[in-house]
């Protein structure tokens, strides 16, 4: 199994030479057992990124598109993604509603013909997960499961977990910690750590030091407190600020791995071989 980072960077994209080593798409990540089944998590312009890293999908088993939430930067790919306009697929778009907005509102609009002129020629169709996670969505080998976040107008974190090996992930994008309630970060981290301790945590760290009140979003010394508190055994910061270049990521990375080695920041294109590591 694997996990590929299609897109690490958060509000717009970028382009430049300074800007090559993390890469400049925005948020998309991609669970795949290497067997035909296959999840992507949100829709950011690093959908280009795993197109040419995707394996057919399974003739009973359709690829799972899941929707962190809707601010544009993790949707401005949605559009330009080859696959949904292959007769031969199958998708099925997912998320609980989010800011009063639903997977089949926010995509409806977003392909209305005054801001795209194709439409989808995929088979597809919506599913709306509940606000609250009850029972898991089980999608092949996966078990799919949910966590609202401190956003503006809401954000979901992710959980997908490998039924037969027990390997774990979480992907937490755009979440206030600063500002996020006692019982916001209690519920968080009770799921990180159930059913079991975490493989991979994948979670923004969009700031450096300080977070503008408001903004939705935390810095990386608050991330790097949170997986430690969470038990994650590998750490992949996200979401990395558009002006911040390679330079001033290698710096930072360096900071962050002095104080938790086992963290990295992610690049675009980065693959993270996932499997259930033994209990330390």
């Amino acid at each position: 199994m694997r996990i590929v980072l299609g897109g690490v960077r958060g509000s717009t994209p970028v382009s430049h030479p300074d800007f090559i080593q993390f890469g400049g798409a925005t948020t998309c990540v991609m669970v795949d057992n290497d067997a035909g089944c296959q999840i992507l998590i949100d829709a950011g312009s690093g959908l280009r990124t795993v197109e040419p890293m995707m394996t057919p999908t399974l003739p009973d088993q359709p690829l799972l598109m899941l929707f962190t939430h809707y601010h544009i930067d993790h949707l401005i790919g949605l559009p330009f993604f080859a696959p949904f306009y292959d007769p031969q697929r199958s998708v099925i778009f997912a998320a609980p509603p989010c800011g009063g907005t639903t997977p089949e509102n926010a995509i409806g609009k977003l392909m209305n013909k005054t801001f795209w002129p194709v439409p989808f020629r995929a088979e597809h169709s919506f599913e709306l997960l509940p606000t609250e996670c009850g029972e898991p969505l089980r999608h092949g080998p996966f078990d799919v499961r949910w966590c609202p976040v401190h956003h503006a107008n809401g954000c979901f974190a992710y959980r997908i977990d490998e039924r037969d090996t027990g390997a774990s992930m979480v992907l937490a994008t755009d979440l206030e910690l600063g500002s996020a309630s006692a019982a916001e970060k209690d519920a968080l981290l009770d799921f990180c750590r159930k059913p079991n301790n975490l493989d991979v945590l994948i979670m923004e760290g969009h700031c450096d030091s300080v977070a503008q009140p408001g903004w939705g979003h935390s810095t990386w010394q608050e991330t790097v407190a949170f997986a430690r508190a969470a038990g994650a055994r590998q750490l992949f910061i996200t979401h990395l600020a558009p002006e911040d270049d390679d330079t001033t990521l290698n710096k930072r990375e360096q900071r962050i791995q002095s104080t938790m080695p086992q963290a990295r920041l992610g690049r675009q294109g980065m693959i993270i071989p996932w499997s259930k590591n033994p209990e330390p």
